[in-house]
């Protein structure tokens, strides 16, 4: 990372206490940081569309898999319990209530208020594409159009029937059943990884839920959903190894891993005199998503909170520079500029005085990528890169005894070749660690060692 990058990233962390949220460990905080800011745009009212602040629609959504015990826990405790705790809550009072007016009166449910105003007006439409005159203020098409893309007003016997926007199943199997009642909208789907038999199982609905295309029961109702995998056993390392058809679905997720492969997170000070924790600023973040929702009727396009249009290009071009590495990325997290802004956004609409540039955020996402991708390459090459590192750990000892051309470096350490001498200080080179003076190689001052500020020392980031 450049300079100004680093420091852009460090001011993100400090504002948004990323290594309270890890509870010392900032890697962690980033895993449960972005954790919340996808949850907050996977669950927003909108089916994953948003507007810009020139009035292009824009989408939302990123699949998200935490691995490792540490990040699984926090978001656990965090973001899926703070999401089932409202849903369970909301769920169980609208029944109470519905039960007792039932109690209280004989009318049929049906008649209860309805939400929203209008609640005929679907009725009317329907009305008039099957009356013998021709309506008066619109053709038959143009009405046909309006009842495809009009939301039907709902009546609180509507909510009880469809309550969920978040479906938590324990096996594979139990998906199609869970995935009833829906909210509409995109679902926020949490699954666990719980033995090493699940990742093959859920291949099938798991590719069928990201892409749109799972059907519930006999219906017509297909559903596109947002998931969040945990894996706090690390099963995806695993899988890593061996890819296959049955593991190519991963490559729709950002992986949040608790890898040491780098680069390392800026470790900052906890603001002192930050008003609310993150903590805080999430759950009532959530608490207004969550009420949008709900209130879906009622709901206007949302608007961005800061211009992405420029952003979203260099994001393009930076994963397109990624996909040799991570392949299918640029599909998989091409919202994950406008996801971040629009949960960041929704943080500081609740707390006046917050704020972030896009520049933090774009460093946030790119740093989020490269962890990705050095963890992949840690996983499926674990030998490799151990190997690499004694490699260069041994030429950075002999640069330590001053500059030195190649072929003395090389020849003075058993079982290194002369080209993997040249990859050491080609890696080296580009950490910023050493430096090519005519022939002869030398470290660079206060040169230091450390291989979680860099890339993996097996494929260039």
């Amino acid at each position: 990372m450049s300079q100004d990058e680093t420091e852009a990233l460090r001011k993100f962390f400090a504002t948004f206490q990323v290594e309270a949220l890890g509870q010392g460990d900032a890697n962690v905080g980033a895993n449960v940081l972005t954790s919340m800011l996808g949850v907050l745009a996977n669950l927003a009212p909108t089916d994953g569309t948003v507007v810009t602040t020139d009035g292009r629609p824009a989408r939302l959504g990123v699949n998200l898999l935490i691995s490792g015990s540490a990040s699984s826990g926090q978001v656990l405790d965090e973001v899926i319990t703070e999401v089932g705790r409202r849903q369970h809550n909301f769920a169980e009072n609208l029944s109470r209530y519905l039960d007792g007016i039932r109690e209280q009166s004989e009318k049929p449910c049906a008649t209860l208020p309805p939400m929203g105003a209008g609640s005929n007006s679907l009725l009317d439409d329907f009305a008039e594409t099957q009356s013998e005159i021709e309506p008066l203020f619109a053709s038959r098409p143009e009405i046909w159009s309006r009842i495809l893309n009009e939301v039907p007003t709902e009546q609180l016997p509507d909510l009880e029937r469809r309550p969920k926007f978040l479906v938590a199943a324990a096996r594979p199997g139990d998906l199609e059943a869970q995935l009833q009642g829906l909210r509409p909208g995109h679902p926020l789907v949490h699954l666990g990884l719980g033995k090493p038999g699940d990742l093959a199982e859920l291949s099938d609905p798991g590719a069928a839920l990201v892409e749109g295309r799972f059907t519930v029961g006999t219906s017509c109702e297909t559903v596109c959903a947002n998931l969040l995998i945990t894996d706090p056993m690390q099963m995806l390392s695993e899988a890593a190894k061996a890819p296959d058809e049955r593991t190519a679905w991963l490559g729709h997720f950002l992986w949040l891993c608790d890898s040491d492969a780098g680069p390392e997170a800026p470790t900052t000070a906890q603001a002192s005199n930050a008003p609310e924790t993150t903590t805080e600023r999430f759950r009532r973040a959530l608490d207004y998503v969550i009420t949008q929702r709900l209130n879906l009727p009622e709901k206007k396009p949302t608007p961005l909170s800061k211009d992405t249009r420029e952003a979203t290009i260099r994001w393009t071009a930076f994963l397109r520079e990624m996909e040799p590495r991570l392949p299918g990325i640029s599909g998989a997290l091409r919202n994950l500029i406008t996801s971040l802004v629009f949960g960041l956004g929704e943080m500081a609409r609740i707390e006046k005085g917050l704020s972030f540039s896009m520049d933090s955020v774009e460093a946030f996402a790119r740093f989020l990528v490269r962890r990705m991708a050095n963890a992949r390459t840690m996983m499926m090459h674990a030998g490799a890169v151990a190997q690499r590192r004694s490699q260069i750990e041994r030429v950075f000892r002999k640069l330590e005894q001053g500059p030195l051309d190649t072929r003395k470096i090389y020849r003075n350490l058993n079982r290194l070749s002369a080209r993997e001498c040249n990859e050491c200080l080609g890696w080296m080179e580009q950490a910023g660690i050493s430096r090519r003076i005519d022939d002869q190689w030398e470290l660079v001052k206060d040169a230091r060692l450390s291989f979680n500020d860099c890339s993996t020392p097996l494929l260039e980031v």
